[in-house]
């Protein structure tokens, strides 16, 4: 995979009214085109950093082999909202709520939770002040998250799921 530069983003990219730049990629990680986002600062106009760029690069040399990781992150999501939200449905006797949701929603494996979690796009906002790493996230609309689900990747590598938000900065280790 070639990496992409400063400038064939700026020239293939779309801008909208809040000066947010999309911009269309195939991601060999999920066999599809994917959608990627850049989001620079409030106020700082049509800007592309060079670390914005990086974070692009790091989501495009993921390969097919990273995808059971993407499945996992999204069925650890999954299985934690399944323990913390009651979503109306009651239990049958003997039934936890892990095991009423997961057959309401028909979601047994990481395999099911990838299969029913919709892509929306890669996100990648400008860098925060202050961290050390780079940071990306890949944006779901699971069926069991009305909130959404984003996988963080962090210097190439997906490292967590967080819902609805990212808050890179929980994720720079004090020991580093």
């Amino acid at each position: 995979m070639n990496a992409v530069t400063q400038a064939e983003i700026l020239h293939r990219c779309q801008w909208d009214d809040l000066d947010f730049a999309t911009l269309t990629v195939d991601s060999a990680l999920l066999g599809q085109p994917v959608t990627v986002r850049f989001l620079p600062a409030f106020d700082s106009g049509r800007v592309i950093t060079a670390q914005m760029v990086a974070v692009l690069n790091d989501f495009m040399a993921q390969t097919p082999a990273e995808l059971p990781r993407v499945k996992q992150l999204l069925w650890d999501d999954c299985q934690a909202d399944f323990d913390n939200i009651d979503y109306g449905v009651q239990p049958g006797k003997g039934e936890t709520h892990q095991q009423v949701n997961q057959r309401e929603f028909g979601i047994y494996s990481a395999e099911d939770a990838y299969a029913k979690s919709n892509l929306k796009h890669f996100s990648i906002p400008e860098e925060e002040p202050g961290l050390r790493h780079r940071y990306g996230a890949l944006d779901f609309e699971p069926e069991w998250a009305g909130h959404g689900c984003s996988l963080i990747m962090q210097d190439g590598r997906l490292i967590a799921a967080y819902s609805n938000d990212w808050y890179f900065s929980q994720y720079e280790s004090a020991e580093e």
